[in-house]
């Protein structure tokens, strides 16, 4: 298999940078063009890089990562791919990182983005996939503006690479339990995509270990065991357990966060991170 297909296989997704949505707020008078946060969304959606960050290994990983080249790896894609493709590779469950094994690509993607702008810039991506979810990622790169500051306001959507959800019919014939159903399949084929890691499994290390270490984190958060389907191969039964663990609890959720199911449907947002920009001045 070659470095960018294993780079392939565990990478969650690479986001497009298609389809990006803007919304803005109105500059204010006397903001210079360049540092207008239009101008650094636009920035963010266009500008590509190539993100050089090292794989981290399992905590009984043989295996040096300073030694073993195929720990190196090279993300590319747009500033705001990247930045949606953090959030998602370091989802946080009531507020504690999953998996804890993307630190590097995380500082290294933020890093890039950090040195491209602009002074008096803030950006900060968000990941929430439904009201009240107790998963999701926020993050920010750049200081928060003073509170004197005048700032001007631009946010982008990116595609988070988690598949939206077959909702039609579910939540007026199975409501919350349904619902919650289907978006945790898409949530756990999202974070983690079963092709993918059943093709990781078959590798050789340390490809193979670090997409075990995935599966044993997220199994240990939920608290079932998936070791029995990993060691075969079998991702997809894995994903059906983790999914099924994780099912009451995103239905509570989804009771606490929406008026009724219907009214949940239309707040999804699995398939979108957001990306918000604050620029000001003195």
């Amino acid at each position: 298999m070659t470095a960018a297909a294993i780079d392939a296989c565990l990478c969650l997704l690479l986001i497009s940078a298609a389809a990006v949505t803007v919304t803005s707020v109105p500059a204010s008078p006397g903001v210079a063009h360049a540092d207008r946060a239009d101008a650094v969304a636009e920035t963010l959606a266009a500008t590509t890089a190539d993100v050089a960050y090292t794989l981290e290994p399992t905590p009984k990983g043989a295996t040096d990562p300073d030694t073993n080249s195929e720990y190196e790896r090279v993300a590319h894609g747009t500033l705001a791919s990247l930045l949606a493709d953090v959030a998602i590779r370091t989802v946080h469950v009531d507020g504690d990182a999953l998996t804890r094994t993307n630190t590097g690509f995380a500082t290294a993607v933020r890093a890039a983005v950090d040195e491209r702008l602009p002074p008096r810039t803030r950006v900060v991506v968000r990941w929430r996939p439904f009201p009240d979810a107790h998963l999701g990622r926020e993050f920010a790169v750049g200081n928060a503006p003073p509170q004197s500051a005048d700032v001007h306001a631009e946010t982008i959507r990116v595609p988070s690479g988690v598949d939206p959800p077959e909702t039609a019919g579910v939540a007026s014939e199975e409501r919350y339990a349904g619902l919650a159903r289907v978006v945790v399949n898409s949530i756990v084929d999202g974070i983690l995509p079963p092709e993918k890691g059943r093709l990781a499994l078959a590798d050789d290390a340390p490809l193979d270990d670090l997409v075990r270490h995935r599966y044993q984190r997220v199994s240990d958060r939920y608290g079932v065991d998936t070791s029995a389907a990993v060691e075969r191969g079998d991702t997809r039964a894995a994903n059906r357990q983790i999914a099924a663990a994780m099912a009451d609890r995103v239905a509570s959720d989804l009771r606490q966060g929406t008026g009724s199911p219907e009214a949940a449907v239309e707040l999804l947002a699995l398939d979108t991170v957001e990306i918000s920009v604050r620029t000001w001045s003195p």
